[in-house]
This record gives structure tokens, sequence and C-alpha cells, in this order.
């Protein structure tokens, strides 16, 4: 997959973020390391943190709105993808990585 860029809004439409990866696949090892940050500072005097991929599904369904568009060089243009396609991107790449 190519260049992506991944927008994120948490609340309102002052916390709208844009972000730019090379590929979806370094797009998602982000998120993960945005959502271990919240959870390291939520829990400062934890030195280890154990979640369950649900735990990083429902912090991605708590955004008010998160997108990703990914460059497909067939169509030479963005492809579009929503919550649930970034959410079953995490899952396979996260699955990948337990072989």
């Amino acid at each position: 997959m190519g260049h992506t860029l991944l927008l994120t809004q948490v609340k309102d439409h002052t916390s709208r973020r844009y972000y730019d990866y090379e590929s979806a696949t370094l797009m998602v090892e982000a998120l993960i390391s945005f959502y271990e940050a919240r959870l390291k500072s939520l829990n400062p005097s934890q030195s280890h943190i154990n979640y369950h991929i649900d735990d990083l599904n429902k912090f991605i369904d708590n955004h008010t709105d998160m997108s990703c568009y990914v460059y497909d060089d067939s169509i030479r243009a963005y492809r579009p993808h929503d919550k649930a396609w970034i959410k079953q991107t995490i899952y396979r790449t996260l699955k990948k990585q337990t072989k």
C-alpha cells in the first residue's frame, strides 16, 4: 500500500489533525504508538501496560472522526477508508507480527 494520510478528530472541530505516512503499515504502527502513549499518560505509575485489541478499537471508535486515504498506483489517486478499514488493517498487521 502506498502513501497514506490519516485524518482524525477527537471531539470538536478544533481537534482535527492530519498525519502523513509513507505506507498504511506505518500509519498502523503510529496509531498503536498513539494509543500506548495515551495509556502510559493515564497510568504513569505502571511500568508495564497490557491491553486487548478491543481496547484499541474503542480508542478509535471514541474519535468523532477518523479516516485515511491510501494512494493507489493503479488509479493514480487516493482511496478513502473508514474506521472499520483502519481497525481491520490494525488487526491484520498485529496478526502478522505474532507469527
